[in-house]
């Protein structure tokens, strides 16, 4: 589906200027810090529809791998894609815990081609980073753009509130239910993230949530209950990620959850178990030419519109883009400028090397290749995005590049974040600490006719 950018020029010529969030709440405040895309982006009733639908049907085929491949075996699932016997462990034991605790809240991260979106990842569970309320909440009493998106009848979601919605219908709470959760962390994460979970528990108490920010050594068993403090605990809110599980002491930390867990002392959102299906090895069992009998006819047109070819990085035969079995590291080394190298489980832009970066020489990414091999790695497609107009303060526009993250939860669409940076600028990878800006977007509601 090619992008329609006719809403993006109204807005061009309508509005005109670098858009921001005029205020920030506490919570803005602590996750973005001013540092705003120039405007918010813009999907077509059409794109939304489509793209909500694909990436559910994509979600349904990443949850069917371990009965597909595996034989219903999680653990030979988290070995597959790379996990360590500590983070095996504990995943075999959380599933076993939580039977049936897929969940649907989920970020696809996609950019756009010259012929439709592609998924560069798809972020699976509640370690998932969103909030685009206050954002566009300023937006619309901007009094140009206010009165331009009544015109276009532009909608948003609130990522938050759907956030809450969806952790309430799967953890099967009452409209007045009031849970004590615990918004847990690994230990080495707290005093960093601390200020945007101490943001995060303030704002969900709005919405009848009993939250308190911690980090998994905190919690206690006794009595029957999992407690925190002088907190007997409801529900665990994992905020801690599968790479944190490589602690020496990874047993003992998580030993009074899982227990509590199998003991039925203790609810968790979510599981251990939705990283794995997240993960980029997923993604290269679904591209995968060798499963594709494997899937429906619905799923494999999903499959080859949003996921550009990826393979395990493996010394082993693999079959390459054009359907043949080849060499993974000499097809690897032929197409550098056209590849790029991921870990599988890390998250942020951490590992990734961009085979097409001037800083790799041919020499470097042969030896980083050997380097990763049969390890935890895989290699993508490059995918060409395909820029965008944004305004610049001096009335001029500027080709800028962007990072749709497609939230989804449980009602469906639930929401919007970008990640944007000028495409002639020196950003391979469009992660924050590389200097990305993060924004929001609409999109066009229902015809009220």
């Amino acid at each position: 589906m090619s992008r329609d950018l006719a809403l993006t020029e109204r807005y061009l010529e309508k509005v005109g200027r670098p858009l921001r969030p005029a205020h920030e709440s506490e919570f803005a405040r602590v996750c973005y810090g001013g540092k705003y895309a120039p405007r918010p982006v813009f999907l077509g009733a059409a794109e939304i529809q489509r793209l909500t639908r694909d990436l559910e049907v994509l979600r349904g085929a990443l949850y069917r791998l371990p009965g597909l491949l595996f034989g219903g075996d999680i653990g030979a699932f988290a070995r597959a894609n790379g996990m360590d016997e500590g983070q095996v462990r504990a995943v075999e034991r959380c599933s076993a815990a939580m039977p049936d605790a897929l969940t649907s809240m989920g970020r696809a991260d996609l950019y756009h081609d010259r012929f439709d979106f592609r998924l560069m990842e798809f972020n699976i569970g509640s370690t998932i980073g969103y909030e685009n309320g206050d954002m566009c909440r300023e937006m619309l009493a901007d009094p140009e753009f206010g009165p331009f998106a009544a015109e276009e009848n532009l909608r948003y979601v609130d990522t938050v509130v759907e956030q809450v919605r969806t952790f309430r219908h799967e953890m099967g709470l009452a409209p007045d239910d009031r849970p004590v959760v615990a918004l847990t962390e690994w230990p080495a994460n707290l005093t960093e993230l601390a200020p945007y979970m101490n943001a995060l528990v303030k704002l969900w108490s709005d919405h009848g949530l009993d939250a308190h920010p911690c980090h998994v050594g905190q919690l206690e068993r006794r009595d029957g209950r999992l407690w925190l403090g002088d907190r007997p605990v409801d529900i665990v809110y994992r905020q801690f990620m599968m790479q944190d599980l490589l602690d020496d002491n990874v047993d003992a930390l998580l030993e009074p959850l899982l227990g509590a867990l199998e003991d039925g002392e203790v609810r968790m959102f979510t599981s251990l178990e939705s990283e794995l299906y997240g993960s980029k090895a997923s993604l290269a069992m679904l591209s995968d030419r060798a499963h594709r009998k494997l899937f429906s006819d619905e799923e494999l047109a999903v499959i080859d519109r949003l996921i550009p070819w990826t393979s395990p990085v493996t010394s082993e035969p693999v079959v390459l883009e054009d359907g043949t079995e080849g060499s993974l590291l000499d097809h690897a080394v032929a197409h550098q400028q056209e590849l790029i190298l991921k870990p599988t489980l890390l998250y942020g832009g951490q590992g990734i090397v961009p085979g097409w970066s001037p800083e790799v020489t041919p020499e470097d990414w042969r030896r980083i290749l050997v380097d990763a091999m049969d390890g935890p790695y895989v290699v993508q497609k490059r995918i060409h995005a395909v820029p965008e107009p944004f305004p610049q303060p001096d009335g001029e526009t500027r080709p800028w590049i962007v990072n749709w993250g497609v939230v989804l939860m449980t009602s469906g669409y639930g929401g919007l974040l970008t990640r944007c940076a000028p495409a002639d600028g020196d950003i391979d990878v469009l992660n924050r600490d590389l200097g990305a800006l993060l924004g929001s977007g609409f999109h066009v509601g229902p015809s009220t006719e």
